[in-house]
């Protein structure tokens, strides 16, 4: 009889079946969204060929690229704040060293770069190849082929962002905009 009522108390209730799961936290700044995506891997020949072949680059690569590291670039999306600090989501480029020189292993430094003024919505700093990219060019030889870790922001408003316009130079937003993907 007793292991009976032992096992009776064991049963669940009807009050756990009708309780509802917990809700999903609301989006945080600074958060991940997904994965980041492989976009593309250069060794330091092709970063230099494709560097080569961008006008604005092309005096520059005879002149101080002498890229030492191949390097992977990813594409993330993460969550920002826009000017009135409603959550919204931006994405950024990741540059990472990955190659077997010492200088492209370990630890190693974080450059978070500000790009310039872009009047393309569609614009993606992680897409090296673009025409328009040159900046992305010089980062990624610059700093990620020499062993540096680059995180580049798109910025609200740019790219896969669902904000409507890009807060050109509200220097609050996006100083946020910038410690949220480097958080990311």
């Amino acid at each position: 009889p007793l292991v009976v009522l032992l096992l009776c108390a064991c049963g669940s209730s009807d009050d756990d079946e009708n309780t509802p799961p917990d809700p999903e936290p609301p989006p945080q700044r600074g958060e991940l969204i997904g994965a980041p995506a492989l976009v593309a891997s250069y060794s330091p020949d092709e970063l230099l060929a494709l560097a080569s072949s961008n006008d604005v680059t092309q005096l520059l690569v005879e002149e101080i690229l002498t890229p030492d590291c191949s390097i992977d670039v990813y594409h993330f999306e993460y969550q920002t704040v826009d000017p009135a600090g409603d959550i919204t989501p931006a994405s950024a480029a990741l540059m990472v060293p990955n190659d077997s020189a010492t200088s492209c292993q370990g630890e190693r430094p974080i450059v978070l770069y500000a790009h310039g003024t872009n009047t393309n919505k569609a614009f993606n700093i992680a897409n090296l190849e673009a025409s328009d990219n040159s900046e992305a060019l010089l980062m990624a030889g610059v700093f990620a082929a020499e062993g540096y870790i680059v995180v580049a922001p798109n910025y609200a408003g740019y790219d896969t962002s669902t904000l409507g316009y890009h807060p050109y130079l509200n220097g609050d937003q996006q100083s946020k905009d910038m410690i949220d993907a480097l958080t990311a």
